[in-house]
């Protein structure tokens, strides 16, 4: 009998041990439902889970288990449990279960290919909180001045803006001057309003049209409602990659792409998919890295191509236009024609897809509707197919055009043609028929060569419908050689045949002389060659030598000379910059450039082809925000008032980097900061005055577009003292013992000395330490220290 229980013993250890390896068919009446502890992993916490255990070790577990374990559910039939459905594990192909049932714990190990993928995505970049616009103004402003041979010539360029939190308000003029002639011209006048919630955008008033893939942008005044996608730079309108692999045990997993670390994320085994990863404009490729704990690696690469002309799948992209066509733009203040209708439509429909629709009106005159489509080619590159019809009073016509893009690290080659009809027409074509366009083809190309630079090729093709073909051909070859500089050369052929008017008879007849017909058809040609060889070395910080040696023949190329170039770029800030030359052809330039603070001075002389003249220039702007009026150079993007609580002198930094101080206001004005992105904004407490105290040193602004906000730093003034306490025996009051002081309580250190703040009067305190207390009074403190030492003061007891 001993002997029999031995072995039914010895038998159920090892069922126990093998798991779902040993084991039968359990019926309902065989599971008994328990509670253990189920893991994945020997070494880390499982959950505490409802199970089934049938005879022989069996296990089973409901569905919801299987998800919270991220197992896959094997192909087998379920045992219905109190309504619920339970499988084993061990009907997964490769698995084991082990139960320790002293610990009442079962380890479950299943291959990598059974656990659920992890799906994880790329970090997003930050969204900034817009912050509102406070009300305000700014003035951009250009005085200019030339002489040229004689003649006498001056202007002067203005930008008025007004802003707010409904939107930022713009007017534009220019006023001329030459000799007896006066003339104040006004040029835009535009209310725009930015939506960054729904990426909308209203314009009122002057405005640009958008063209779409193969329409003109033209002038108009009217209301312009867009979707804009620069009010979240955070943004990515393109399609974004997708890669993904299998960990066989918890790893770390690294993707780079080209090479540049993306993301990196802790995975526990089994398949996963990491999304969202950006990209790069052109040809490239994904690397995952799975590293698990014993170092062991796997790679996996994959090559991707990227390009604007793709939106990401869903995203859409649209604007409308309508208003009054603008006619004689800078001639004219308020010159404006007939009405205008426009509308365009982007849409991702896959992330391979690309649809675009744009239709446009001109009444009287053009009207024209078509469709684009972007079409990628897996790594390969980009296919554009355009199709539209259009025309006028006269009648209609198609334009049609395909086009090929692959952008690469070693090779590049974008190649289009579009052909349109007799009768085709457009908004915004020139109104000439003789030079309205009947076919362009464009083919550029570009090599990387290593270490001998790069190579590039580009030829243009022109025809129009009763107006010479114009051909250009250029190459381009650049070397770089370090920090022994650059050379570059260009050749540049251009071709413009005579067509006659029996080109098509010439065309359609059989060509039985060949030099003879072409003769006939192009008739004689107007040819020019021009050459640029191009030398920059650099001589150190901003400053760079140049020799240029440019050569051609024909009409309008140019004439033989050597230029030599001595240059200095002016910094980013305050500061000078030049720039000298002199040819051998008798040409000479000299300019120079001066940056103020709040303002920008150019003046220059030169002389080109035996004319000589002189020039200068000045701009700058003004702006009116948080009360104060302030110069400063020309405000193109949006602005801050940082007002550190009236400290003057106080270093401001934008991006870590010293931008400029507050003034004696304690105010300090941020130009051409970055609308609706996070510009950080900081100070440095160490910088502050002794008696200051500061909750925050730095914030992020994210400004309106070419809006003015406000930034106040919370500095305090915290009046603080130091004294040593004594008692009446002279003694150091202890070290520990808390001194009260106007409800606060400050430590007693060594020697009796103690540091109080909110010191600025007379006052009453109190010392107490275990086994003792005392009183004291502190005189006011000297008005012209801002941490006065009040010496040695005597506590009572």
């Amino acid at each position: 009998m001993g002997r029999a229980l031995t072995t039914y013993s010895g038998l159920l250890t090892v069922m126990l041990l093998l798991g779902c390896r040993v084991g039968h068919a359990a019926g309902a009446d065989d599971l008994i439902e328990a509670v253990l502890e189920v893991t994945l992993s020997a070494d880390s916490a499982g959950d505490m889970m409802v199970v089934l255990r049938g005879p022989g070790g069996l296990l089973y577990l409901d569905e919801d288990s299987f998800a919270r374990l991220r197992l896959q559910l094997p192909q087998t039939g379920a045992h219905e449990y109190g309504g619920r459905r339970y499988y084993a594990p061990a009907a997964i192909k490769g698995c084991t279960v082990t139960i320790d049932e002293v610990r009442q714990r079962a380890v479950i190990t299943a291959p990598a290919l059974a656990l659920g993928a992890t799906r994880l995505s790329a970090p997003d970049r930050e969204r900034p909180n817009v912050t509102p616009a406070s009300p305000g103004g700014f003035f951009n402003y250009q005085l200019s001045a030339q002489q040229i041979d004689g003649q006498t010539t001056g202007g002067v360029y203005g930008e008025l803006g007004a802003f707010a939190g409904a939107g930022v308000l713009t007017n534009t003029a220019v006023a001329r001057a030459a000799d007896a002639q006066r003339q104040l011209i006004r040029l835009d006048s535009t209310f725009t309003r930015d939506f960054p919630d729904s990426l909308n955008t209203l314009s009122v008033g002057d405005a640009i049209s958008d063209p779409g893939s193969w329409g003109y942008a033209v002038r108009y005044a009217g209301i312009r409602w867009s979707r804009n996608f620069t009010l979240r730079p955070d943004l990515l309108t393109t399609p974004l990659l997708s890669t993904g692999g299998t960990a066989v045990v918890p790893s770390t997993v690294d993707v780079f792409v080209n090479n540049q670390l993306v993301t990196s994320n802790q995975l526990p085994a089994g398949p996963f998919v990491i999304d969202r990863l950006p990209t790069v404009s052109g040809t490239g490729d994904v690397s995952v890295v799975v590293r698990d704990a014993l170092g062991r690696e796997q790679v996996v690469t994959q090559s991707f191509y990227s390009s604007t002309s793709l939106l990401a799948r869903g995203l859409t992209q649209y604007s409308i236009n309508v208003g009054s066509i603008r006619e004689d733009y800078a001639l004219e203040s308020d010159h404006y024609g007939s009405m205008l209708g426009e509308a365009s439509y982007r849409r991702g429909i896959t992330d391979e897809l690309t649809l675009e629709g744009h239709a446009e009106y001109l009444a009287g005159d053009a009207h024209a509707a078509g469709l684009n489509a972007a079409v990628g080619v897996g790594h390969i590159g980009i296919i554009n197919v355009t199709a539209a019809n259009g025309g006028d009073a006269n009648g209609s016509g198609w334009l049609t055009g395909v086009g090929a893009e692959h952008r690469g690290s070693t090779f590049s080659v974008v190649a289009s043609t579009a052909f349109a009809s007799g009768g085709f027409s457009q908004v915004g074509a020139l109104t000439v028929p003789a030079e309205q366009m009947r076919q362009r083809t464009l083919l550029q190309t570009g090599m990387g060569l290593g270490r001998y630079g790069s190579l590039s090729l580009a030829y243009v093709r022109e025809t129009y419908r009763d107006s010479p073909t114009a051909q250009t051909l250029g190459l381009t070859h650049s070397v770089n050689f370090g920090a022994a500089g650059t050379l570059n050369l260009t050749l540049t052929r251009t071709r413009i045949a005579s067509e006659s008017p029996s080109m098509q008879a010439s065309i359609a007849a059989p060509v039985t002389n060949v030099p003879s017909t072409l003769s006939n058809v192009f008739g004689p040609a107007q040819n020019s060659t021009s050459a640029y060889l191009i030398y920059v070395f650099p001589l150190g910080g901003r400053r760079t030598a140049s020799l240029t040696a440019v050569s051609g023949s024909g009409s309008g190329a140019p004439q033989h000379e050597v230029i030599a170039s001595l240059a200095e770029s002016p910094p980013a800030g305050p500061g000078a910059g030049y720039r000298l030359s002199e040819s051998t052809a008798g040409n000479y330039d000299a300019d120079w450039r001066q940056q103020f603070a709040a303002a920008d001075v150019e003046v220059e002389v030169a002389r080109n082809n035996g004319l000589d003249g002189r020039s200068a220039y000045a701009s700058g702007a003004m702006t009116w925000l948080d009360g104060q009026l302030n110069t400063t150079r020309s405000v193109n993007g949006s602005f801050a008032m940082v007002d550190v609580a009236g400290l003057p002198d106080v270093p401001v930094y934008v991006e870590n980097q010293l931008t400029t101080h507050t003034d004696q206001s304690g105010k300090a004005l941020l130009y051409n900061l970055r609308p609706y992105e996070a510009n950080r904004i900081s100070i440095s407490p160490e910088e502050l005055p002794l008696d200051t105290a500061i909750a925050s040193t730095s914030t992020i602004l994210a400004p309106p577009y070419r809006s003015g906000v406000v930034a106040r730093f919370p500095v305090e003034r915290v009046r603080g003292g130091t004294f040593r306490l004594v008692t009446e025996d002279g003694k150091p009051v202890q070290v520990g013992a808390l001194v009260r002081l106007k409800g606060q309580q400050f430590p007693v250190v060594l020697d009796g000395m103690v540091y109080v703040t909110d010191y600025d009067h007379g006052m009453a305190g109190e010392a107490t330490w275990k086994g003792g207390h005392c009183s004291f009074r502190l005189e006011p403190p000297p008005s012209d220290e801002p941490v006065p030492d009040m010496g040695t003061i005597r506590c009572h007891r």
